[in-house]
């Protein structure tokens, strides 16, 4: 899938100790891009799991301490732009793993309710436009704004791998219970 994006970077793989189930969550890779239009930095964090399986996160590099980093809207009218770099990194990350899945949270703008987002309406019109049923099981829960994109190899090999991605994530972050 060839798409439209900011130039990106890999900056590197962070290793860090972890207070919950050991191993579910491996590590993280850091990549950031600039945006030649506002001239800001986002930083794009994947976060690595077991079974193949990655979430995918952004922010502005100048949010960074911020505690609300992902709900904060940017008012730079960037979204697409932005969007199609991420999709452009898993797009990356596939290619080096044909087991790949995929998953994220449409984060709560402040003052909104965490049941389907905007952002998460957003994101999942682009994941259905650009990752096709034949490769990826779409997996939706609307009342967390959560999307999983399950890789149809991995279910193959793997066939309790959705409910093992739910477990690990129920017990790493109460959000899903």
């Amino acid at each position: 899938m060839d798409i439209d994006h900011y130039p990106y970077r890999f900056v590197k793989k962070v290793e860090e100790p972890w207070d919950g189930p050991q191993g579910f969550l491996l590590f993280k890779y850091l990549y950031s891009f600039k945006s030649p239009k506002s001239h800001q930095t986002y930083w794009v964090w994947i976060e690595v799991y077991q079974h193949n399986f990655y979430a995918i996160k952004f922010h502005l590099k100048a949010h960074r301490d911020s505690d609300k980093k992902y709900n904060i809207m940017t008012g730079l009218n960037e979204p697409r732009e932005c969007i199609r770099t991420c999709i452009a990194i898993m797009n990356e990350i596939a290619q080096k793993d044909s087991l790949a899945s995929f998953g994220f949270i449409g984060a709560n703008k402040i003052d909104e309710e965490e049941e389907n987002t905007a952002r998460f309406r957003v994101y999942r019109r682009y994941m259905l436009t650009l990752f096709g049923s034949k490769e990826y099981e779409h997996m939706l829960n609307v009342n967390k704004s959560a999307y999983l994109l399950v890789n149809k190899k991995q279910i193959t090999a793997h066939p309790t791998i959705i409910e093992d991605i739910v477990k690990g994530f129920k017990q790493l972050y109460p959000y899903f219970d």
